[in-house]
């Protein structure tokens, strides 16, 4: 359960052109990233083990036919093993003999901070365009 980020290269495409041939858009992409995994982890509900919090990590990045893409949330081997069904049901809820109500905090810190992420990437591929540049 997670979020993957495609789409991104049209404005890296973009932008490639201006920066040097030595940047790393990699390292821009994951400074965004990591940001969002922590606003999830800010936003995950407090369990007894954190099990849930610390099973939130950035994955790693990959091409395919939309570009880079890179996923944030809960990978499935990051669960413990007896544990690794129960994510889906805090973001979600369920309903059966005892339903629980949904404790989203991976979409919500998506829609809250995905922008704020985006602008990371870019201010990341900025300052390598220019590392003397001042903030």
């Amino acid at each position: 359960m997670g979020f993957e980020l495609h789409g991104v290269d049209g404005v890296i495409k973009d932008i490639e052109d201006l920066i040097p041939q030595d940047a790393n858009i990699d390292k821009a992409l994951r400074a965004g990233a990591r940001f969002l995994r922590d606003m999830m982890k800010e936003m995950a509900p407090e369990g007894k083990t954190g099990d849930l919090k610390r099973a939130i990590k950035v994955g790693g990045i990959r091409w395919n036919r939309a570009g880079r893409t890179i996923t944030i949330g809960i990978h499935r081997k990051d669960m413990p093993q007896d544990k690794v069904f129960y994510p889906k049901y805090v973001e979600y809820g369920h309903g059966g003999k005892h339903p629980a109500m949904a404790l989203p905090f991976i979409r919500p810190a998506f829609d809250l901070w995905g922008d704020f992420a985006a602008q990371l990437v870019m201010k990341e591929l900025e300052r390598q365009a220019d590392p003397e540049a001042e903030d």
